[in-house]
């Protein structure tokens, strides 16, 4: 009955937007209409209210997060909990695009805890692709699989394409980082499949948008196909003119401004410099969609490409100007961009390098490795208060199991005693048979203290388990601080004794590139030392006769944890196609025959 109302609902709150659609121009004035309609149920007015929210969440945050919270309040008056799960469940998209990933997490709980009160199939189908969206922002990759196929099942019950198709979205976006080609092309098109049966736009941009980004990928990995080439071009078109042509009924525009960017960076990286006016011209849309969605990184990028292109050209006074205007509108932004401060720093002091200005180029390194610290500061700080708050979710979880067991244990006693009354009002009969019950029930209560004892060991092994995984944290930190500081010192003594001699300023930018080349290393050993297990370098050298270089090691140590060839070639430094070979040559050390495949092999050990 509860899935019949929940349809009902759904098909006329759709019925009531189309007819407002034809006299309001977007999608928040389509559903202001329905509000303000006098005969709207209270369920009604709370979907209508959070679809409200996501269409505003984009230009107007703050509005949008007090109209998602009204739809909540409003929905805890009502008995079918699928609209305070719906509800939260939207809230949590707009907190994301706060930059508030706690609340945001949070609300995907309570979406996923509500959903367990109501028999709605969409309400359920919704929460689980929340709680996939969430783990894929976590990188959870392996569990937001799971809950985006949990999601399905629900949706599919509900015959809803429109979350169907967000769903396939994400995990074809988890495919694509996991390098998996065939999923990826097949969700990418499930994606494409489920948003053009209910024909939502801002569903059907990003699905053109996964499958361009699929035949880009496997042109990158095939570059003599040109027919990828074309599919990639092809695709991210379709998603910039289906944007052109239903503008007003799109309400997520930057998806558009950074297909636009990717479409830029394919004809840069794959056409001569005569289609410098292709790029630009693409450029020039998503810097203008950037500018009226507030995507400040994807503007300064436009200026970072246009740049290149300056520089490239020879034109380096216009070359820096652009970069200092992507800088400046870095620099204006409210949102977390150390990262594209980071790379505006390094191109701004290969420019300056390049000019022959050294003094300009120490300056821009001096800021980048000033930035390149901070940000590493800030990724160990988040990664300490993930691992606190893994550490205080598994001892809530122990202490309610704790609980569970102590009701279970009391509940357990109580027909104990129970049983021990009957049998003393029995005893002058059954004398010998009470004295057994006895027996038993002292040995039922001597396992049941054995067992606490077991448990309170478990439990100080699982807390000292998490003390030294911290204390490996603060120590890599602290070996941090102290090769920075060393450094400065190192700096500082060499400016001081030779402040105008050029050589000696190259060689203050050698021991800047040194040390970041430590600070790579030092990440790079942090990981091997906590994900690989010490055996897995012996078997990999004793098979090899010791002929593995320590780049070599960290190659299969970062194999061996799980990343992909694109993460690997970040972590090294190494351009990707370099990887292949490096990849290659391993093999061939560890002696590994034509069928067998490398990845396999490490992950075995």
């Amino acid at each position: 009955m509860s899935q019949l109302i929940n349809k009902i609902t759904i098909f006329f709150i759709v019925f009531i937007l189309l007819v407002a659609s034809c006299a309001a121009r977007t999608p928040a004035d389509s559903l202001s209409a329905v509000l303000a309609q006098k005969n709207i149920t209270p369920g009604q007015k709370v979907m209508t209210l959070s679809l409200l929210a996501r269409a505003k969440s984009i230009t107007e945050n703050k509005t949008a997060i007090a109209i998602g919270l009204q739809a909540v309040a409003l929905s805890r008056g009502l008995s079918d909990a699928q609209y305070t799960s719906i509800a939260y469940a939207t809230l949590a998209q707009i907190y994301i695009q706060a930059n508030d990933l706690t609340r945001s997490a949070a609300v995907v709980d309570s979406a996923v805890y509500y959903a367990e009160k109501t028999g709605s199939q969409l309400a359920k189908g919704i929460a689980w692709y929340r709680k996939c969206w969430m783990e894929n922002i976590k990188g959870d990759e392996k569990n937001a699989l799971l809950s985006g196929q949990q999601a399905l099942k629900y949706l599919e019950k509900a015959g809803s394409p429109y979350y169907a198709s967000a769903v396939y979205y994400v995990m074809a976006s988890i495919y694509a980082n996991q390098e998996d080609g065939p999923l990826h092309k097949k969700y990418g098109q499930l994606s494409l499949q489920a948003a053009l049966v209910d024909m939502d736009y801002d569903n059907i941009l990003v699905a053109y948008q996964t499958l361009g980004t699929y035949w880009q990928y496997y042109h990158m990995a095939h570059t003599s196909d040109k027919a990828a080439l074309d599919s990639a071009i092809y695709y991210n078109s379709l998603s910039i003119a289906t944007y052109l042509n239903n503008k007003d009924r799109i309400i997520f525009h930057s998806t558009v401004a950074i297909t636009a960017l990717n479409l830029a960076d394919i004809y840069a990286q794959n056409f001569p410099a005569s289609y410098r006016d292709t790029v630009f011209k693409y450029l020039d849309i998503a810097r203008k969609i950037g500018v009226e969605t507030h995507h400040m990184e994807v503007v300064s990028n436009c200026y970072g490409m246009q740049s290149d292109y300056e520089a490239a050209a020879g034109h380096y006074d216009k070359a820096e100007e652009l970069l200092q205007k992507g800088l400046a509108i870095i620099n204006a932004d409210s949102s977390n961009t150390l990262a594209t401060k980071i790379q505006f720093m390094s191109a701004l002091a290969a420019l300056a390098e390049k000019r022959g200005n050294y003094k300009d180029a120490l300056q821009y390194q001096q800021q980048f490795s000033a930035l390149y610290k901070q940000l590493y500061n800030e990724e160990k700080l988040n990664i300490t208060k993930e691992l606190e708050a893994k550490y205080q979710a598994e001892k809530t979880a122990t202490a309610l199991r704790n609980l569970e067991q102590t009701a279970s244990l009391h509940k357990t006693l109580g027909y104990l005693y129970i049983g021990l009354a009957l049998a003393l009002l029995t005893a002058a009969i059954f004398l010998f048979r009470s004295y057994h019950f006895r027996l038993k029930q002292l040995g039922m209560e001597t396992r049941l203290k054995d067992e606490e004892a077991m448990r309170l060991i478990a439990e100080q092994q699982l807390m000292q388990e998490r003390q030294e995984r911290l204390q490996k944290d603060l120590l890599a930190g602290t070996l941090q601080v102290e090769q920075k500081n060393a450094l400065v010192q190192t700096l500082q003594k060499k400016i001081a004794e030779h402040t105008n001699n050029k050589s000696v300023l190259t060689q203050i930018n050698r021991i800047i590139d040194h040390d970041k080349r430590l600070d790579e290393s030092l990440a790079e050993d942090k990981a091997d030392f906590e994900n690989v297990n010490p055996e897995v370098f012996d078997k990999l050298k004793e098979r090899s006769d010791n002929s593995l270089s320590r780049l070599d090691l960290k190659h299969c140590a970062y194999i061996y944890i799980g990343l992909t060839n694109k993460e690997v070639s970040q972590r090294l430094g190494i351009a990707p196609k370099s990887i292949l070979m490096a990849r290659y040559r391993i093999k061939l050390k560890l002696g590994l025959g034509k069928d067998e495949e490398l990845d396999t092999y490490i992950r075995s050990l």
